[in-house]
């Protein structure tokens, strides 16, 4: 194992020192390095964009070192299911830095399971975090002995110094357990355009301009469209069961981003654009989050905005009080069709109940316990505002009644 380990270092050649924030490392020749704000992302560059990445970030520790872990894991994970958890390993290191490592193997499609491992460290005020990241278990076995030399390389600045730390300070990194990881995030919501097809109509030929989603999540995987329930309870294995060509990753090298559908058999190229993305020559903007606004939540009479006056679709409306209640006078059977499991359900004509915003969604339940979520946008420019007059179901929009 000694005589493996030296000929080990011998193989891996490393370049000059580099900073991240207040990480100090060494990358392994033939990788490169991508910065997303405060986010470094490391790669083979003989590899597919996150098919293998190491992804450095660091924050301000508050509270408790392994309880912050804990949730940074948790959010890392977001809504695959997890197949298959390591212990959490710990160590105190003779330079006084804490150092906590974990890895969980994730189920990101049907079929698929993706390895994960995590580590971080409480170092002068903060937790220091890097995710070794593959696509699937042969890619991390292959880079796992590049990554084991590159942690020994890695070490930290006191905050704002701009000088590196001595080689004595670099913390040994805790042997991990045996797993991995895969992309971790560098957008976070849905991003929405137009693009333009080919619809025969009466027997000619039209262009015609439709509607167009990306759903980024934090994990560096993108959904080709905005589902119908809104992201709070997205499943991405469940939404490509039957539909792989919306599913994929997507990355980012400075301003450009790359974005891999249908098992990266499609790709598409744009640059990152404020308040937004250019994919191709299209413009695609991120949509408003209510749950995110400065509302809050919502109050007052919404009705369609295309319905006119005298006919049955002006007559209906759903109410909201700010205290989380609503009353549906028969809205909500004409903006959506099925339930949140997705299945095609007869919608009721009216109802009452108690409603939520998360992430894009609005999550009614109803008196008797049933229960639906409906995808949910605004303007991005209605985002601070304190109370909200129109918002976005579907690809309707329901303006509040004077």
């Amino acid at each position: 194992m000694r005589l493996f380990t030296i000929a080990l270092a011998l193989f891996t050649t490393l370049s000059a020192q580099e900073r991240a924030g207040n990480q100090i490392f060494q990358m392994p020749q033939g990788w490169t390095r991508s910065d997303n704000q405060s986010v470094a992302i490391l790669s083979p560059a003989s590899e597919p964009p996150n098919y293998v990445a190491v992804i450095l970030s660091g924050h301000p520790l508050t509270g408790d070192f392994r309880a912050a872990f804990d949730r940074e894991v948790a959010g890392l994970n977001g809504t695959f299911k997890v197949v298959k958890s390591g212990e959490v390993q710990s160590r105190h290191t003779p330079q006084g830095i804490d150092l906590l490592a974990t890895t969980a193997e994730l189920q990101t499609a049907p079929l698929i399971r993706s390895p994960r491992y995590y580590l971080a460290a409480s170092a002068h005020g903060r937790m220091e975090f890097l995710v070794y990241t593959a696509v699937n278990g042969r890619l991390f076995e292959r880079y796992w002995p590049a990554v084991q030399q590159f942690m020994t390389t890695w070490s930290f600045a006191p905050p704002d110094s701009t000088a590196p730390p001595s080689p004595e300070a670099t913390p040994p990194p805790p042997p991990p357990p045996a797993s991995g990881a895969t992309p971790a995030n560098r957008l976070d919501g849905v991003y929405g355009g137009y693009k333009y097809i080919y619809a025969n109509v009466l027997g000619a030929v039209q262009k015609k301009a439709v509607r167009d989603f990306f759903s980024f999540f934090p994990d560096g995987t993108v959904y080709w469209g905005m589902p119908e329930n809104g992201l709070a309870r997205f499943k991405m294995a469940r939404a490509c069961q039957g539909h792989i060509e919306l599913c994929g990753t997507y990355s980012i090298n400075g301003e450009h981003v790359t974005i891999l559908v249908d098992r990266g058999r499609y790709r598409q190229d744009g640059t990152m654009a404020p308040g937004g993305l250019e994919v191709g020559d299209r413009n695609y903007k991120l949509e408003g989050d209510p749950a995110k606004s400065a509302a809050h939540m919502l109050e007052g009479d919404f009705m369609r905005a295309d319905a006119r006056p005298g006919e049955d679709l002006a007559r209906r409306f759903i109410r909201f009080t700010r205290s989380g209640q609503f009353v549906d006078q028969g809205i909500i059977t004409t903006v959506t069709s099925a339930d949140i499991t997705g299945q095609l359900r007869f919608e009721r004509e009216a109802g009452s109940g108690t409603y939520a915003l998360g992430p894009y969604t609005l999550m009614l339940r109803y008196s008797d316990g049933y229960q639906r979520d409906i995808v949910v946008t605004l303007d991005p420019a209605d985002m601070d505002k304190p109370a909200l007059s129109q918002i976005h179901v579907n690809t309707y929009t329901l303006v509040r009644r004077r």
